[in-house]
């Protein structure tokens, strides 16, 4: 990095924004701000970070604007709702960004605007979608021809409470949107649209138990940029959550559709969001943990091949920081620090899975998540031709 000191800003100061603040404010070549409509938030990561806090309706885009036009580089770490509007407004005051927003438009639509206004803009950079697809990318630069792509991930807490054996590691809003958003994944080399929560299968994790998966929309952009004629995602919970949340959704609970009440008109979801986010709220210190594991199959040179990675995190005590928090914000850190020294400078709207296929990079972002406590073990094996 050069000696100028780099403005950085972190949009949003929820569970993942928090971590990403105090990471990069380690890094004596960047100044760190955090912005956030509430106040109690920015408090607590002020009180833990050398950061500077911003009070600001981050869900205007006029506000966003003048804000990113004041640094050197904006971190997006806002709810999927306005994730699209708010990387537009970045892009257009002409600022490189790193984003985690859970967005259910396609982020690479905006690459012409990028290229337009030269900014380099990274999206999905989190843990999955994020680390998962830099490791495919990273795979799919040596095989060829690819055969296929397996992605299970998950954040659960480590001791299960009845009824739903689960706990939000990030904002409970795009939990739901997880459980109601289309699934796509890709077989016989076409995108095929399945229901989410669907296709459940139990899994065994060392060190963890059985878990089970089911599909969500999480290949997001692998859909289309990498040639493997099959590829799914499933996102892992402890057995029994999955039933459950189809039985709220099937029952109509999960529905924006307004309905009325009483004389009034609510959204059965935002009632459903009431009743249910309190109780997947992490207590303070309570565990939680993250399980993946990626498995990218095809040929090397001739030799068929499965590139794998596992990675298993808990809650970290010292920092008190929670697992998918950690490696979900991590991640955009690291990516971060690359954009901030140069490491990778051009304009347009990026994939992960591109930076993973360039040489190093992969191995920088496992690097700084090892030096974090994150580990992640890859594995190589040869299978029957």
């Amino acid at each position: 990095m050069s000696d100028m000191v780099k403005r950085v800003v972190v949009l949003g100061a929820g569970m993942v924004g928090a971590a990403i603040a105090r990471d990069l404010a380690d890094d004596a070549g960047l100044r760190v701000d955090v912005a956030d409509v509430r106040a109690e938030p920015l408090e607590r990561v002020a009180g833990r970070a050398r950061v500077g806090t911003v009070r600001a309706d981050l869900a205007s885009p006029d506000a966003v604007r003048r804000l990113a036009s004041a640094y050197d580089l904006v971190v997006g770490a806002l709810p999927s709702v306005i994730g699209l509007e708010t990387l537009r407004t970045v892009i257009q005051a002409g600022r490189d960004v790193v984003d985690i927003s859970f967005m259910p438009e396609n982020a690479l639509e905006l690459d012409p605007l990028a290229r337009e206004h030269g900014v380099t803009a990274v999206v999905d950079c989190g843990v999955a979608p994020g680390l998962s697809n830099m490791m495919c990318g990273a795979a799919a630069a040596r095989l060829d021809p690819l055969e296929s792509v397996e992605i299970y991930v998950g954040g659960l807490p480590v001791a299960r409470h009845w009824p739903f054996d689960y706990k939000a590691g990030f904002a409970p809003w795009d939990v739901l949107e997880e459980y109601t958003r289309p699934a796509r994944v890709v077989e016989h080399g076409r995108v095929v649209i399945k229901e989410p929560l669907s296709e459940p299968e139990l899994m065994d994790f060392p060190d963890v138990g059985t878990l089970e998966a089911f599909n969500t929309d999480g290949l997001r952009s692998l859909a289309s940029t990498l040639p493997a004629p099959f590829m799914k995602e499933k996102t892992l919970r402890w057995p029994g959550h999955a039933e459950l949340m189809r039985v709220l959704r099937d029952s109509g609970f999960f529905s924006l559709v307004p309905i009325e009440v009483a004389g009034q008109k609510v959204r059965p979801r935002d009632v459903t969001a009431a009743l249910l986010f309190p109780k997947w709220t992490f207590e303070e210190g309570e565990a939680d943990l993250t399980v993946m594991r990626v498995r990218v199959v095809g040929r090397e040179n001739g030799e068929r091949l499965a590139h794998a990675w596992d990675l298993v995190d808990r809650f970290h005590e010292a920092t008190g920081l929670r697992s998918m928090s950690r490696t979900t914000g991590y991640v955009a850190t690291s990516v971060a620090r690359l954009l901030a020294r140069g490491g990778f400078r051009r304009p347009g709207v990026h994939a992960p899975e591109t930076l993973g296929a360039l040489p190093g990079v992969l191995d920088g972002v496992l690097a700084d998540l090892g030096a974090r406590g994150v580990r992640c073990r890859g594995t190589v094996t040869r299978l029957a031709a």
